[in-house]
Order: C-alpha cells, then sequence, then structure tokens
C-alpha cells in the first residue's frame, strides 16, 4: 500500500508513529520515560503559556520557545519536546540530523539528560514519510497549537474511548476534522496517515489529495469531506495496482506521477525536496509573513436597536466600500456593471455591432459576451444560449434559419455560410441593445459607478423563490405574452457576480432582517454563509475551496450548472428593530452565524449639539426610554433620529405629534394612560396627553336606572400647538446632574 516507496522503506517512521501513538495518545506515558506526561492537565499548561502567550517579536521559533515556557513546569516543557518531536515525524526535510539537534535544542527547557541514542532519535526513525510543504516547515506553531487542541479533547476520553478512535478511521477522521475552526491544518492528514498506512495516502495536503483525483479524472466534490477525498484515493490506488501488477506504486514517482504532476514539479511536492541542501535547525523556523493573496474573512453582522437609532443609515454608510468610481474599477467590473441589466438579446447585438458580421465562434469571445456568461455563470452551455437567441430573433423570411419560436424584435439575420449580422434598422427595432450598443462604444470613463452590492427588504411574505430561486412569470415578448421560468432571486445574483469576480468583495444588505421566515427564505442555503463555509475561487473560475449544493432545478437542463456555493468575497449585512421582535426570539440558527452590533439610543452632545429653545433634547430623550425601559423593556425605547432634525419648537411639536406619540400608541396599544405616564412633567400632569371625566348624569340627564354618581374617563391628546417649551422641559426636569454626567460618559 503506501508504506513503501520506489526509494525507501517507510517502516521504520511508521513503526515509530505507531508506538507514539500507544503510548502517548491512546495512553499517556512520556515518549522517552516509563511515566504518565500526556496529560490533560500539562496540554492545559502548554495551552496557557504557548498558545495564549504568542510572541510577536522576530526571533526564530526557537528562540521564542524559552521565554513563552520560562513559567511553565518541566513536565510542560518536557511535554512540548516531545509534541515537538511528533511535528517532526512526518517531513524529510530537514534530514534526521537537523531534525535531531532540534529536538535536542527543545528538550533542554526541561533540564532533564536524555540519551541521544535513544531508538525514537535514531536516523532510521526521523528519516521521513515525504514533503509537508514550506508553509509546514516554516510555521510549527500553528501545527503545535492545533495538537494541543486536540490533546485536550482526546484525554477527556476514556482510554477504551482513544483506543477506539484510532481503531477506525470512519471515526477518527471526522472527530479530527471537527477540531478545524478555519482553513486547513495538515497534521490531521499526516496523524491518520500515521494511524492508517494502508488505507491513507502519504499526501500531508488536502488539495494535493483533490488535485490527484483531478489528475486522474475522478470525479469529485469540494463539498467532500476528508474521509470521503481519502476513499477516493484507495479506490484509486487499488485500480492503478490492477494496471500495474507487480510495481511499487507511489502518486509521486512514475508512472502515476505524470498524470496529475506538472512536467516541472512545483517547490513542496513530496520528494522536491530530497536534493535539498540539509539546513540549520533556526533556518527552517522563521515566521513567514501572511500570504497577501489570502481572501477576507467574510463579515456576517446585523445592527439592531430600537426605532430610530440610525441602523438603515449604518447600513448606507457602507456603500461606498463596495462601490467604484470609472477611474478605480477595472474593465471587467466596468463590462460586468454595463451588461447587469440586459438580456442577452441586447448583449449579442451590441456585440455584433462593433464586431461586424461574425460566426458564434467568435461571438463566444468577445467581451460583453463574456462578461455575460460570467455574471450568469452559463460557459458551459454558452454557445446554445447565442445559437437560441440569434434564431428566435431572426426574421420570418430567412430561410437559412430553422427554427419556430421566433419573436420580435426581428433584428439578427443569418448568411448560407453561417455569419451572424445585424439588420440595417437594428437600433430602430431595438432602442434597449441600441443604447448598450452606444454605452459601449462610449467607453468605460463614461460610465457610472460600479455598485458592488444589492438592498432588499424582508417582510412576512418574502420567501425562498424571491431571495435564492424560484419559478416566477417573465413577460417575454412585446405582444403581453408571459411564460413561467426559473428566477434567480436578488442572493443568487449577488453570489454570482461576487464569483466571477473574486478579487473584488461585494456586499447584500438585508433591511428589517427578522421581519421575515429566516428558514423559509434562506432554506439549505443557511449552512453556506458561514464565513468558514464560503468557497474560494481562483483567477480562472475553479472554486479551490468550501461547501457547495446543488440549487433547484440546477440539474434540469441539457448542461447541468455547477453546484452553487457562497463566495468568500460576499460580505452580508442586516438591520433588525428590536421593537418588531426581540432578539430572543430570531431564528437561532441565523443568529449564531452572525455576528450582532448594538446600535443604542444616543444622547451625548455629538448628537444633540445645542438645544432647541431652551429643550435640551438629549435629556429629554433619556428621561423618556428611562420610562419606557421601566415600563417595558429596553427593546422598545426610542431612538434620537426623531429628534435630532428638530431645530425649532415647531419641529419638536411636530416629531411628537406625528411621530413619537403614536409610536408610543403603539407600544402600549393604544392606552393613551400610559402613553401620558411616559410624558408626565414634575408636577405630575402630562400636558400632551390630557385626562377627561366621562360623567353618567353629564351624558343621561334624567337616567336614574343606573348608579348616576358613576364616571369614568378618557385620555386625548391635546392640540400640540399649545405645548410650549416649558411642557416639554416639565418632562425631564426631575432627571438629576449627575445621571446626566453618567450617560454622556457611557455614550
Amino acid at each position: 500500500m503506501a508504506r513503501k516507496t520506489n526509494k525507501s522503506d517507510l517502516a521504520p517512521v511508521l513503526a515509530a508513529a505507531k508506538h507514539w501513538i500507544d503510548r502517548c495518545l491512546v495512553g499517556d506515558q512520556s515518549l522517552f520515560f516509563d511515566e504518565v506526561l500526556w496529560t490533560e492537565a500539562n496540554a492545559a499548561e502548554l495551552q496557557q503559556h504557548f498558545v495564549e502567550n504568542p510572541d510577536e517579536s522576530d526571533l526564530s521559533f526557537l528562540n521564542k520557545l524559552p521565554n513563552q515556557l520560562a513559567a511553565a513546569t518541566p513536565a510542560a516543557q518536557q511535554l512540548m519536546a516531545e509534541i515537538f518531536w511528533a511535528i517532526r515525524l512526518f517531513p524529510t526535510t530537514p534530514k534526521a540530523p537537523t531534525k535531531r539537534a532540534q529536538f535536542l535544542q527543545v528538550w533542554q527547557l526541561c533540564g532533564r539528560p536524555l540519551v541521544h541514542e535513544h531508538p525514537m532519535l535514531s536516523s532510521a526513525a526521523l528519516d521521513g514519510i515525504g514533503s509537508a510543504g514550506t508553509a509546514y516547515l516554516t510555521g510549527p506553531w500553528r501545527e503545535i497549537a492545533f495538537l494541543i487542541k486536540a490533546l485536550l479533547q482526546l484525554k477527556l476520553l476514556s482510554r477504551e474511548e482513544r483506543a477506539a478512535l484510532f481503531a477506525s478511521n470512519d471515526k477518527l477522521s471526522p472527530w479530527l476534522e471537527a477540531l478545524v475552526e478555519k482553513g486547513e491544518r495538515q497534521f490531521t492528514h499526516i496523524l491518520r496517515y500515521f494511524a492508517f498506512p494502508d488505507t491513507i495516502e502519504r499526501i500531508s495536503s488536502g488539495p494535493e489529495k483533490k488535485k490527484i483525483l483531478r489528475g486522474f479524472g475522478v470525479p469529485f466534490s469540494n463539498s467532500w469531506t476528508a474521509l470521503q477525498v481519502d476513499q477516493a484515493l484507495l479506490e484509486l490506488r487499488h485500480k492503478q495496482e490492477a494496471e500495474h501488477p507487480g510495481l511499487v506504486l507511489d502518486f509521486y514517482d512514475p508512472p502515476l506521477d505524470t498524470k496529475w504532476k506538472k512536467p516541472k514539479a512545483p517547490k513542496g511536492d513530496a520528494e522536491a525536496e530530497d536534493d535539498a541542501d540539509d539546513v540549520e535547525p533556526n533556518d527552517v523556523l522563521e515566521e513567514p509573513s501572511p500570504s497577501p493573496t489570502e481572501p477576507d474573512q467574510a463579515t456576517n453582522r446585523i445592527f439592531y436597536g430600537p426605532p430610530g437609532t440610525g441602523k438603515t443609515h449604518r447600513l448606507r454608510e457602507l456603500f461606498p466600500r463596495y462601490t467604484e468610481t470609472p477611474a478605480a474599477k477595472n474593465r471587467d467590473a466596468w463590462l460586468e456593471a454595463l451588461v447587469a441589466g440586459c438580456g442577452w438579446r441586447e448583449v449579442i447585438a451590441a456585440a455584433l455591432s462593433q464586431l461586424g458580421p461574425s460566426a458564434v465562434p467568435a461571438l463566444r469571445n468577445q467581451e460583453l459576451i463574456r462578461a455575460k456568461a460570467r455574471q450568469r455563470s452559463t460557459d458551459k452551455n454558452l454557445g446554445a444560449r447565442l445559437w437560441g437567441t440569434l434564431q428566435r430573433h431572426t426574421p420570418l423570411n430567412v430561410q437559412t434559419v430553422n427554427f419556430g419560436l421566433r419573436a420580435e424584435p426581428f433584428i439578427f439575420s443569418k448568411d448560407e455560410e453561417s455569419t451572424w449580422s445585424l439588420l440595417l434598422d437594428w437600433t430602430v427595432r431595438d432602442e434597449e441593445a441600441s443604447k448598450l450598443a452606444t454605452d459601449y462604444l462610449a467607453g468605460q470613463k463614461s460610465a457610472p459607478p460600479v455598485k458592488r452590492y444589492r438592498a432588499v427588504t424582508f417582510h412576512p411574505s418574502y420567501c425562498y423563490e424571491d431571495f435564492v430561486r424560484g419559478i416566477r412569470p417573465v413577460s417575454t415578448e412585446e405582444d403581453g405574452r408571459t411564460e413561467f421560468r426559473l428566477v434567480d432571486g436578488v442572493f443568487k445574483q449577488i453570489c454570482d457576480e461576487a464569483r466571477a469576480n473574486p478579487t473584488k468583495r461585494y456586499a447584500l444588505f438585508i433591511d428589517e432582517i427578522n421581519r421575515g421566515n429566516i428558514a423559509k427564505i434562506f432554506g439549505e442555503l443557511i449552512t453556506l454563509i458561514e464565513p468558514d463555509k464560503r468557497i474560494t475561487v481562483a483567477p480562472d473560475g475553479t472554486v479551490t475551496g468550501g461547501m457547495t449544493v446543488q440549487l433547484p432545478g440546477s440539474n434540469t437542463g441539457e448542461v447541468a450548472e455547477p453546484p452553487f456555493g457562497v463566495p468568500a468575497n460576499l460580505d452580508l449585512y442586516g438591520t433588525m428593530n428590536t421593537a418588531d421582535r426581540s432578539i430572543a426570539l430570531l431564528d437561532i440558527a441565523l443568529r449564531r452565524r452572525f455576528e450582532f452590533v448594538e446600535m443604542p439610543p444616543l444622547t451625548n452632545a455629538t448628537v444633540f449639539p445645542a438645544s432647541v429653545d431652551g429643550v435640551d433634547r438629549g435629556a429629554l430623550l433619556r428621561r423618556i426610554n428611562d420610562r419606557l425601559e421601566y415600563l417595558l423593556d429596553r427593546d422598545h425605547r426610542i431612538g434620537h433620529a426623531y429628534l435630532m432634525k428638530a431645530k425649532s419648537l415647531a419641529d419638536l411639536r411636530s416629531a411628537f405629534a406625528n411621530q413619537i406619540i403614536p409610536l408610543l400608541q403603539e407600544y402600549f396599544f393604544d392606552d393613551l394612560g400610559k402613553v401620558a405616564l411616559v410624558l408626565t412633567g414634575a408636577n405630575g400632569r402630562s400636558e400632551f396627553v390630557e385626562k377627561k371625566d366621562l360623567r353618567h348624569a353629564d351624558l343621561f340627564p334624567g337616567d336614574t336606572s343606573r348608579n348616576t354618581t358613576a364616571s369614568r374617563h378618557r385620555y386625548e391628546v391635546t392640540p400640540p400647538g399649545t405645548w410650549t417649551a416649558e411642557h416639554f422641559q416639565e418632562i425631564y426636569a426631575t432627571a438629576t446632574a449627575v445621571e446626566d454626567t453618567e450617560d454622556e460618559a457611557a455614550s
């Protein structure tokens, strides 16, 4: 199986690895002494002193370690040395003498003597399995931190449970995969190979495994688990062994390597380091700078708070971040924006207006056509799309076209040599196509800014069909005929645009996100929006990572659509009015996939820099909100936006009469008595809501059949014209200066 290569016997290294797994991971013993060492307590100490105590200096890993572990116990320092031994066991670079020297340098921290001729330090044991790549060698702290994390979880299990885990890859693989929070940890592949060398290939990279499958034409999905990938590789090995009987097969050696490796092996392939010079212990341990090409982490953020706190305004402030001016945007982005609102007919016409008479193969490569194809992800059936559109809009008297479903506007024609051209009066027949051609001819500088975002508002009847994809009536012709088609929703559209331009960031803004049925709207895509499930896309359009699904209706045509995933360069923002629905009642699946940013009412001098006719708007709002929080809850306060535009007493009156009092009536279910309580002055009266008595004797004079002394009362909003500045001041007159100062400091 994968125990041998044409260059070496891997048995000694695998024996050392098996000894380490049984003794240290399944058991708790030290690798070098008959004593307990690999325990949860010692791992927790390394978590504290190493993982949670990073050294940001420019020193090498080996020079940083003594300072990081200075306060650790000798047992924890010894455990670090043995962990370092395990991390360095797989790679063939550096050579065994250098590995031994590096290990002993770490071992010195615990101050304990060790026989250098120990079997676990022999050249045969340290010879290595294959390449782990440059990142693995230069960043050992990442893999060490992962092993410490795995150890903390592993030691929570009983010895029997640990033994069962390392006896079955069906159990070990998903257990390890669940520990990886972001990206990929190579040691998960290495550890599974050490545990199951008869069924797992000696490959330390997940992308490399998929590269091999791709090279041999084995179909796979980027959403596959590590276990599924390994099973596919095992089946591939069995097939190759049947085709090459008697040979020791390895995917890094002939004849298998030529199937998937480029003629010149890139640095980091499994055996590419065999001819490299040995390196000094510190040379391979320098910390590299982060890769500049690594995509930014996707943002999922919801701004929440009471009404009037500027949540929607906050979204609008983000729009410029996803907008490019003509001077800043590249041509591809401009072209995609240009064709975004156009159908295939208009795009083909504009392309033909620039190319002149052309065959379909030439049309396929025109930049407008390519931009539309990128936007709609239709590369595979692009030719059929072009042929169908051209024939559909060709006049009936053109005999070279044999197509029954033709429709206005008729603007195309085809000659006997399958060359397509535009009719002479096409600009009159198709104004939309004419406008697109004019804008295209004018060039990039005349174009409006490119908006790399979409905005939508959720409501109770909004659903999956509106948001992602659904069958909807579409008007297709000028005669008013309507067809039902599968139409992409706003979320699918912005995902396609982001996927077509992976170097730019895109955004979807969702206002009132809590007013929709989240489970109904997102459907199965609720999982795909998680940042660690997002797909990454190479410049050539290939999906290089992340989770994908097959959308409904995506495999019903002649050519199946590629699986759908949410791109990593798409950010999601939402707003939530807490007065509509408490945050605690929001779909829990959504809550754990978004970060929440509170937008509280503001009352400081920045928001209200001056009084209005002597009325301190900040103190007024603060007093009203304190009363609302007491009577209801903090979610039912009112925001500063209601009073920010008030520049005069008349403005204050208008804000209270038309916005604030109606909102309070809604809060209290039209109980104006509670509204009066909120707007009560220091004298115990409210000048905004008047209490009127309804006396039986006044309403029913002469009626003695009832208790004529009984009375009831009603509340009425007083005329706004009677409200004075003093009436507004009375509301907050009892607020102390201490309260004002504390609120200003908190804001």
